[in-house]
């Protein structure tokens, strides 16, 4: 099940599953959870994505730097990290026709286009999470999905550990889940938000649950780009925090077996 594969409809764990995760992440946005997202912190800043990848990731870094403790999961929109790597196309993308209108034959084939037009890779999956943006030389755009989600919350695991000492988990999230065109966008139902990203130490219905509640806190205009999910205490020290997942791309529900610890 995903955005390359025939959709599959979901099982009632999936569907409970994911239910949890979006109530408990709305908890956890009120400060009143537990588990991996005891309470939810915004972190308000403007983060320029003129400055390329390497320096968005010490932006981000800066911005958490005090702030930020072990065993929490920062949570950062994925449509701020597809900026930085460069991974824009014209605002065409996503009314020629929008992606999220058509058959998935039709965006395969509108995928192929616009890899050509664009000149790096664009795949169903960075179509779906396309989303408009404001250049400040060239006006409208639309950003094209993050090149590889679970490295890039790899990468800026590793620059908050070298910048802070601290050990923490990195959620890249998007407001999308998929149910629009029936396809989930990481193999399994998301509702509220999609954690698209994330590093080792959490499992996918933990990834859901911080990407959910930072959604809450995070809005649509409230200039809160990241999120610190902070974890119950007895939740804090996870193994493989910060580790790389342990493949490239975007979470697949399909290499991860189960959606929580059973």
């Amino acid at each position: 099940m995903g955005v390359n594969g025939d959709p599959k409809e979901p099982t009632g764990w999936d569907i409970a599953v994911a239910v949890n995760a979006a109530l408990k992440g709305m908890l956890g946005a009120m400060g009143q959870s537990g588990h991996v997202c005891r309470e939810a912190i915004a972190v308000t800043v403007r983060l320029d994505t003129e400055r390329g990848y390497t320096d968005l990731l010490q932006q981000i870094t800066d911005a958490v730097r005090g702030r930020v403790q072990p065993g929490d999961t920062v949570v950062v929109a994925e449509k701020l990290v597809a900026a930085a790597q460069g991974r824009l196309g014209p605002a065409e993308i996503l009314t020629s026709p929008d992606p999220k209108t058509v058959d998935a034959a039709t965006r395969e084939a509108l995928a192929e286009k616009w890899s050509r037009h664009c000149g790096f890779p664009v795949t169903p999956l960075h179509l779906l999470l396309a989303d408009e943006f404001t250049h400040p030389e060239h006006g409208a755009m639309a950003t094209l999905g993050c090149a590889d989600h679970n490295g890039a919350a790899y990468d800026l695991a590793a620059a908050i550990r070298a910048g802070t000492d601290v050990p923490a988990d990195v959620v890249i999230s998007d407001t999308d889940t998929g149910i629009d065109v029936r396809t989930p966008l990481i193999g399994t139902l998301t509702l509220g938000a999609t954690p698209v990203g994330a590093t080792g130490g959490l499992n996918l219905y933990e990834c859901m649950r911080c990407a959910c509640a930072a959604e809450f806190v995070r809005g649509h205009d409230r200039g809160i780009p990241i999120v610190l999910c902070r974890p119950a205490r007895r939740c804090a020290d996870r193994p493989r925090t910060g580790a790389h997942r342990g493949y490239s791309g975007a979470l697949d529900r399909d290499r991860e077996g189960a959606l929580t610890y059973g």
